[in-house]
């Protein structure tokens, strides 16, 4: 995504508003953006567009019918003017930017500024996600709700089920779609890039030893005859002398161990791997003490850059692929390449051994994508990955990955120190590790609260928990807002939001429909550790009685 299809989205997830305040905009980009989507000159000029006015005059003209160009022209000169800056190109490009953001100029506008600013960058590459360190591990305070905004203290919404009726247990959220954003024009052919050329004026390359020589002066012909003379002779000898060696190579027998020993050999092929299942065990054991347990056969696979053996096994749900690796570095950056945040994954991403477990199932029960079991070792400098057969689950993989005793072991509950800090806070316990919900999550676990289960989270990205806040703000509008506060920890105790204690997250509460009955939810967030938590009450519809039982 480029940078001005990023502020787009900032805008629709956090409001519009947010352009017409330099400060906010300004932190609003440090938490969002990611560190290569654009350089500091680039935000610096994006907020300056705000603070000196440009953006909102750009608007003001716009609003009063302006060609979109004119009013980009006009308030980048301005910008330029107002920094004291002769980059008046950057200005307009700048100024297209937050156009677009804002629904007012369009993509092919911004990409004719962009070539006439010379620091705009390029679409980032896709690289491992940036994760913050995590909290210092310690119990929180108690959390508090914001005095601010309390909560509605009318009737509970909707009624509880008659004595003795059953209810099917929620399932996980669901959040509605927030709609596509502006679809980008298909990208152009790349420019070529011409082959380096000599410099103009240059001498021609020079290649002594090749060049043809003066003319020798003419010699006379006596010598030439002499030479020819002698040429004859020379034949002669050998005309006798050739004869007289096949016969000598006659004589020698056929088992003479000289006619045969200055004759070709036959070329001899070099030996693959071996791929005995005693064998590849041995080889193995980094990955596990059986590696080959319940496979029918394995064959040497083509090498990759970076692999110094690669072995294919099959078992009858699908296969494994082992692998050694010419170098630690080269492990590393295979992991990075294998493990990612999609939705439907388990990732355990340790440095003496990484865990991927990957269910297309979880977005799209009716995906026909492969599951994939993946870990690796970083002591043996070696890794294993089993893919299912067509049809195949990822529970059918899990028996595959249980038989070869690995020496990684899959994560059971909340990995992260700041995730489990946050479900601390809130007594959140008893968790189970599952596939994640929602893209951009780094781990979700399902737990309990006071007998209700809730679902735990935690994102790779601030901006992508802020998408997930706001779906849960929008779903709270749309129930009239029956829950909408925030919380801060009460440092001290004293029942009181105090100036130092600042605002830790927000609080939303709405009803989910699903089958037959209405669930209360109870969304709670924590930005400083990108967590989330979801609570779910057992069919009464009432998400403030989830706000009461917690705060």
């Amino acid at each position: 995504m480029e940078l001005h299809e990023s502020l787009y989205a900032l805008g629709k997830s956090q409001g519009r508003e947010l352009f017409n305040d330099a400060d906010s905009f300004r932190g609003a980009l440090d938490d969002y953006l990611d560190e290569d989507s654009a350089t500091t000159g680039d935000i610096n000029l994006l907020v300056d567009a705000v603070r000196l006015g440009a953006f909102q005059a750009m608007m003001t003209m716009l609003d009063s019918g302006a060609d979109a160009d004119r009013a980009v022209s006009e308030a980048g000169s301005r910008l330029a003017r107002d920094r004291g800056s002769a980059d008046v190109g950057g200005a307009m490009w700048a100024l297209a930017v937050l156009g677009y953001a804002t629904g007012k100029v369009s993509d092919a506008q911004v990409r004719s500024y962009r070539t006439q600013h010379s620091s705009a960058p390029t679409p980032p590459p896709v690289g491992p996600p940036t994760v913050l360190p995590p909290a210092a591990p310690g119990s929180a305070p108690a959390p508090a709700p914001g005095p601010g905004v309390p909560p509605p203290t009318g009737s509970p919404v909707g009624s509880p089920p008659p004595p003795g009726a059953t209810t099917p247990p929620p399932t996980a959220p669901v959040w509605p779609s927030s709609g596509p954003n502006p679809a980008a024009p298909a990208p152009g052919p790349a420019a070529p890039v011409p082959a380096p050329a000599a410099s103009y004026g240059a001498p021609p390359p020079s290649y002594g030893g090749y060049g043809h020589a003066a003319t020798p002066p003419k010699k006379s012909r006596l010598p030439l005859v002499l030479a020819l003379v002698g040429g004859l002779v020379v034949l002669a000898v050998i005309a006798v002398l050739i004869p007289v060696v096949f016969l000598a190579d006659d004589d020698k027998k056929p088992d003479d161990p000289e006619a045969s020993s200055d004759g070709p050999t036959s070329p001899t092929t070099p030996e693959g791997p071996d791929v005995s299942f005693e064998a590849l065990n041995e080889r193995y054991q980094s990955l596990g003490s059986r590696v080959t347990s319940g496979m029918d056969g394995c064959e040497a696979a083509g090498l990759q850059s970076g692999q110094a053996e690669k072995i294919q096994c099959t078992f009858p749900q699908g296969t494994l692929v082992l692998t050694t690796y010419a170098s630690g570095d080269e492990l590393t950056a295979a992991r990075k390449r294998r493990l990612n945040d999609k939705e439907g994954t388990i990732v355990s991403d340790v440095d003496s051994g990484a865990y991927y477990r990957f269910d297309p199932t979880t977005a799209n029960a009716e995906s026909t994508d492969p599951p994939i079991i993946y870990w690796d070792s970083q002591a043996g400098i070696q890794s294993a990955e089993l893919t299912g057969n067509t049809g195949v689950k990822a529970d059918q993989l899990d028996p595959a990955f249980d038989a070869v005793a690995a020496t990684v072991t899959p994560p059971d509950g909340l990995t992260d120190v700041a995730v489990q800090d946050f479900a601390s806070t809130f007594t959140v316990i008893n968790c189970t590790r599952i596939p994640t919900e929602t893209d951009g999550e780094a781990e979700e676990s399902e737990c309990r609260r006071s007998g209700r289960r809730t679902w735990v989270g935690k994102f790779n990205k601030v901006g992508d928990l802020r998408r997930y806040r706001s779906n849960a703000k929008t779903l709270a509008k749309q129930d009239g807002d029956l829950v909408v506060d925030y919380w801060y920890t009460d440092a001290n105790s004293n029942g009181q939001q105090d100036s130092d204690e600042p605002e830790q997250g927000k609080i939303y509460g709405y009803i989910e429909e699903q089958d037959t009955d209405d669930y209360g939810v109870l969304y709670i967030d924590d930005l400083d550790c990108r967590c989330y938590l979801q609570m779910y009450d057992k069919g009464q519809g009432d998400p403030l009685k989830l706000y009461n039982l917690i705060f």
